[in-house]
C-alpha cells in the first residue's frame, strides 16, 4: 500500500500490524508536518490516537537497538506532525478600490539661521618623541 492522502482515508480499515507498518513507512519517510499526508491523517480524529499509539510501539521497540537515537528523532517529529495545527483556509476578500485624491504636501519653509559657532577646539597635544639606544 502506497502513502499518499488518498491511502490515509484506507488506513482507519487496516488491522494493528499492518497498520503499523504504514506508520513505520511514513516515519522513515521524514516527511514534513505540513505535508499533505500529515494532513491527510490530521483530518481524521478516528486515526491520530490509533497513529500515536503506533509510534509509542515504535518508541519502545526502538528502544536499546543500535539505531535507536535515529528512530527517537524521527518519532519525535511524527508526533510533532500529528500536534500540528492547521489553520483554517482563509477566503480572499476584495477591497473595493478607492482611488485616494492626491494629497497637496505644504511647501517647504526655509529658515536662516546664522552658523552655530563650534566650539574651540583644542590643538592636539604633540606626543613626545621616543629614541631607543641599542644595547651596547
Amino acid at each position: 500500500m502506497a502513502i499518499g492522502p488518498s491511502a490515509v482515508e484506507r488506513w482507519l480499515d487496516l488491522s494493528t500490524e499492518e497498520l503499523r507498518a504504514q506508520v513505520t513507512r511514513l516515519v522513515s519517510a521524514r516527511l514534513p508536518g505540513d505535508h499533505a499526508v500529515w494532513q491527510a491523517i490530521r483530518r481524521h480524529p478516528a486515526l491520530v490516537p490509533r497513529i500515536r499509539g503506533v509510534l509509542s510501539g515504535l518508541a519502545a521497540t526502538a528502544a536499546g537497538s543500535k539505531d535507536e537515537a535515529m528512530q527517537k528523532v524521527w518519532i519525535s517529529k511524527a508526533r510533532a506532525a500529528l500536534d500540528q495545527v492547521t489553520p483554517p483556509p482563509v477566503k480572499a476578500v476584495r477591497k473595493p478600490k478607492v482611488e485616494e485624491a492626491p494629497v497637496e504636501e505644504p511647501e517647504a519653509v526655509i529658515e536662516l539661521r546664522e552658523p552655530e559657532p563650534q566650539q574651540q577646539r583644542q590643538p592636539h597635544k604633540a606626543i613626545p618623541t621616543m629614541l631607543f639606544q641599542e644595547p651596547s
